[in-house]
């Protein structure tokens, strides 16, 4: 990555493969690529890169509700006292923020202290400091060039002899002041805490949005599930720190000469749960057709809910669980099958049994009364059958309607029971013709 310093264009960081081949950080881009005649070099691009910063400050939130993104360097502090109890020590959480993130894609550097600006130099030598009495000793012998100060105030200082930190502490305030002025001296208080230092705190929006260019082109609808997993599972994280949750996410797929191409996710309930998202991506992409190859891949949460939580039980045996096995189960079926394939139903006032239902969009809750002497399952259409082969257990119960819709009926129905000791549903047609029929069967 290139970016213009001081009117020339400098490498400002590479990959491992670029730095094995003699390219560093600092290095001007002409004699970089006299190094190497094949280096690719990408342009600096410093609007992406604060709009990575907010998105992983939310991500964040997970981890510290004080998470604050300085305006003059490219980084987040998090505050993680408060929650040392939760995820361990410093240094455990530095661990654990690595591995998640490189899980992303992000390559990081953490280290703590007990200010920000020590915990800011302290993660660029992977150090964790415990105690304010300790900065001095651990970051003294750190070079100029890595504090937080302009680089024409660095320079002239090291025109005047001084090299470390160390250098600049030795010396009083006063002649600190005196040679620099008050902003030096400021700068070593917060450092070494003897001054105050509060930060703005970032407060994460309440809908997420991210988008991903693709290094090469994807043309297999599977191979677009690595790059989406990365940015579901960054939303994940985003939905967890500000205890949130999605019921839709609207995925566009750019082409170079093609409109997008659109994936939409829609679930039965809320969710913050990484692997139901996929699972239910993955039935779409199997249904997928792509005019073109994918070149980036933008991802979008524009409502995010209150998550209502439940504790779950150890046999997964409540109601709640069972109805959310169910909800997984209907969102996987309609990813395969498409939406209009899945529905439900519900009740409808009608006394005659093949008109007192309907179907319904599973988003549409249901409405109707359970009937113990009926039965939920019905022939799709009655079939004549003789009475004399089964035996009469109740019954009868008169339904007699349908004249204002010229589906006139008059029946008498029966709960009657077979040979085999089936219940059945079976009833006595008057109008509009004679008979007996089997209209149902009881479970």
């Amino acid at each position: 990555m290139a970016a213009t310093v001081e009117r020339r264009e400098r490498i400002i960081d590479c990959n491992p493969a670029a730095k094995a081949c003699g390219i560093r950080p600092g290095l001007a881009v002409s004699a970089a690529r006299a190094i190497l005649d094949t280096l690719a070099v990408a342009e600096r691009d410093p609007a992406a890169e604060r709009d990575t910063l907010e998105r992983l400050a939310a991500w964040c939130y997970q981890y510290s509700s004080q998470v604050c993104i300085p305006d003059d360097r490219d980084g987040l502090l998090l505050e993680a006292g408060a929650s040392w109890r939760l995820f361990g020590s410093p240094q455990q959480l530095a661990q654990r923020l690595q591995r998640e993130l490189g899980q992303l894609g992000y390559h990081t550097e953490c280290g703590s202290a007990p200010t920000p600006e020590a915990a800011w130099l302290a993660a660029g030598q992977h150090l964790h400091i415990s105690a304010q009495g300790r900065i001095r000793q651990q970051l003294g012998v750190l070079p100029l060039e890595q504090l937080a100060l302009d680089t024409a105030r660095i320079k002239a200082m090291e025109r005047m002899g001084f090299r470390q930190l160390r250098d600049l502490l030795r010396l009083p305030r006063r002649t600190l002041t005196r040679r620099f002025g008050p902003s030096l001296p400021e700068y070593l208080d917060r450092l070494l805490g003897i001054l105050p230092d509060p930060r703005l705190f970032y407060h994460p929006p309440e809908e997420f949005a991210s988008r991903l260019e693709l290094p090469a082109e994807i043309h297999a609808c599977q191979a677009l599930l690595f790059p989406l997993k990365r940015l579901l599972g960054e939303l994940c994280g985003v939905l967890r720190g500000g205890d949130s949750a999605v019921q839709s996410v609207h995925i566009s797929l750019g082409h170079e000469d093609h409109e997008d191409s659109t994936v939409q996710l829609g679930l039965q309930s809320p969710t913050q749960d990484t692997d139901r998202l996929v699972g239910v991506l993955r039935e779409r992409l199997e249904r997928l057709r792509l005019p073109q190859a994918v070149r980036e891949i933008r991802l979008e949460a524009p409502h995010l809910l209150k998550l209502r939580a439940g504790q779950g039980t150890l046999f997964h045996d409540t109601s709640a669980e069972q109805r959310q096995d169910i909800e997984q189960l209907t969102e996987r079926l309609q990813a395969r099958l498409g939406n209009g394939a899945v529905a439900g139903i519900t009740g409808v006032e009608d006394h005659r049994p093949e008109y007192s239902w309907r179907t319904r969009t599973l988003d549409e809750p249901a409405r109707s009364t359970a009937l113990a002497h009926r039965p939920a399952w019905l022939l799709p259409r009655p079939r004549r059958c003789a009475i004399q082969d089964y035996d009469i257990l109740a019954g009868p119960e008169r339904i007699e309607s349908g004249w204002w819709d010229g589906r006139d009926c008059r029946r008498d129905y029966f709960v009657v029971r077979d040979p085999r000791g089936s219940l059945l549903w079976a009833f006595h047609e008057y109008k509009p013709k004679r008979g007996w029929f089997l209209h149902g069967i009881f479970a």
